[in-house]
């Protein structure tokens, strides 16, 4: 079976040939890699041409929005399988054949989908969301049809014929058209969920994610979790009925990547002391120092770290307590499967922002 990687893109010379070489490692699998350039100013389409590897299609992108990009790399797509891996992401080592090997052992699945980690500009990994706390699932299909996902589009490998009987990404979303298709996908059948990590997806400034307006891109996300509920209990969504909602005008402030990355850390490395990698939970609470260190509450909560770190856990005969510090309360806690929450599914394509 051919698979078929799309790759949307816009401004992504940074990252793109790091994210390109990821996919392009695989050589056990047939597969072809659709760069869809978005209309890049930089030297993005230079770098892809540059790959040498027969196996990349490099064509321009309708500029009208993340939902048509894709859609047009889905027209010129060959492949059985589909996947998508943003200009800025990584796929990790064996993603592709153990998704293609799993597909072709479970031929009644519609779709298989997996684990992701978060990593800052430089790649190093600031959170693992849900990995340590999901198993495996045999279908996640019910769930999608509820509007939740506990993992992330990207960590999907699809059947085209799928995706044939859900139809296309809807224009309609500005971003969340991969909430909104990940939903969709639960109708047309079982989609398995693998513990294993498939994706690494990049916090940086000029993701979408942190250029969009805040009120605009929650409202996307609400709004396709509130259309799965819809076609659960009508059959039919207010996108469907041609009446959506109107997204609000005035958006307010962008989220900032510094802010995100260092509130990802911070709760990750509560998470890490609770499974006892205490080395591992100093070195996030040193990083989200470097990333704030005016913040009185950072070094607040290094210092805890290091205390929590130094005592003695319930295996060595003493009671202690899980301290979940003030400073992380607000940031998603990676390792819980019940929020799925929407700052946990961010959806841009490389700085790859929308037209």
């Amino acid at each position: 079976m051919l698979v078929s990687i799309l790759m949307p893109m816009r401004n992504a010379e940074k990252f793109v040939r790091d994210a390109a070489r990821s996919v392009l490692a695989t050589t056990s699998v047939p597969l072809e890699l659709i760069v869809i350039d978005d209309g890049s100013t930089d030297a993005s389409k230079s770098v892809v041409a540059g790959l040498g590897d027969s196996r990349v299609r490099l064509i321009d992108g309708p500029r009208t929005g993340i939902a048509d990009c894709l859609n047009t790399g889905l027209r010129h797509a060959k492949g059985d399988i589909l996947m998508r891996c943003d200009a800025d992401d990584l796929f990790p080592a064996g993603r592709i054949e153990a998704q293609h090997r799993w597909l072709a052992e479970h031929p009644e699945c519609a779709a298989v989908c997996g684990a992701f980690e978060m990593i800052d500009p430089d790649g190093a990994v600031v959170a693992t969301p849900f990995s340590a706390a999901v198993e495996n699932a045999d279908d996640i299909a019910g769930e999608l049809k509820d509007g939740q996902l506990r993992t992330h589009l990207c960590t999907f490998a699809m059947r085209r014929s799928a995706i044939d009987a859900v139809g296309e990404f809807r224009r309609y979303f500005e971003t969340a058209e991969d909430l909104d298709f990940a939903f969709r996908l639960g109708q047309a059948g079982s989609v398995g969920f693998l513990n294993r990590t498939f994706y690494r997806y990049r916090i940086h400034p000029t993701s979408i994610t942190h250029i969009q307006a805040k009120a605009r891109r929650e409202f996307f996300e609400r709004t396709a979790r509130a259309f799965a509920v819809q076609r659960r209990d009508e059959g039919f969504d207010a996108l469907m009925r041609g009446a959506p909602p109107a997204p609000p005008v005035d958006g307010g402030k962008a989220r900032d990547a510094g802010e995100h990355l260092y509130n990802l850390e911070t709760a990750q490395a509560w998470l890490e002391l609770e499974r006892g990698a205490r080395a591992r939970a100093v070195t996030l609470g040193l990083r989200s120092v470097a990333r704030r260190p005016l913040r009185l509450g950072a070094w607040i909560n290094l210092a805890k770290l290091v205390l929590k770190s130094m005592m003695p856990s319930p295996g060595d005969g003493v009671a202690t307590r899980s301290v979940r510090p003030p400073e992380a309360a607000g940031s998603p806690l990676p390792g819980q499967p019940a929020r799925a929450a929407s700052s946990m599914q961010p959806d841009r394509r490389s700085t790859t922002a929308d037209s």
